[in-house]
């Protein structure tokens, strides 16, 4: 019996030729690899997804039990990006592990009850905000 990092196990594509990680390849119990540069496609449910990653790390040199989860991170990362060269897709600027990123701002419209909305997202996500928590506060306050 041995201990392994399993930081990252249950969102990493288990095909040794892939290896893509990200949060979204995750959904509740369901495992399905969304690598936006290949057709993968792996499916399967998430334990099983993880005890196959946690095998294959028993013999990682560069992944010990106690390497921090962001330099984890960091070195799926790195492997994923030599995966891509490998297989001759460039890996410029516009290009990360976690997906093509877009150079500009991507706009939104929609209309709804005849009335034209328009929205331009931000090309990287903004996350953990608070802003959820904000709103969900001053929305009881003035209940």
């Amino acid at each position: 019996m041995q201990t392994v990092n399993a930081a990252y196990t249950s969102q990493t594509c288990p095909d040794p030729t892939c290896g893509y990680v990200h949060r979204d390849n995750r959904h509740g119990d369901v495992f399905h690899c969304r690598n936006p540069y290949w057709e993968c496609n792996w499916q399967g449910h998430v334990d099983h997804v993880a005890a196959m990653n946690i095998k294959s790390r028993i013999k990682d040199r560069e992944i010990s039990r106690f390497t921090p989860y962001t330099e984890v991170k960091k070195i799926l990362d790195e492997r994923f990006l030599r995966r891509m060269q490998s297989r001759g897709i460039p890996t410029d600027d516009a290009a990360t592990a976690h997906g093509p990123t877009p150079s500009e701002p991507q706009s939104l419209d929609t209309t709804v009850g005849g009335t034209h909305y328009a929205a331009r997202m931000s090309p990287v996500p903004v996350v953990g905000t608070g802003e959820t928590r904000r709103l969900g506060s001053e929305k009881k306050r003035s209940a």
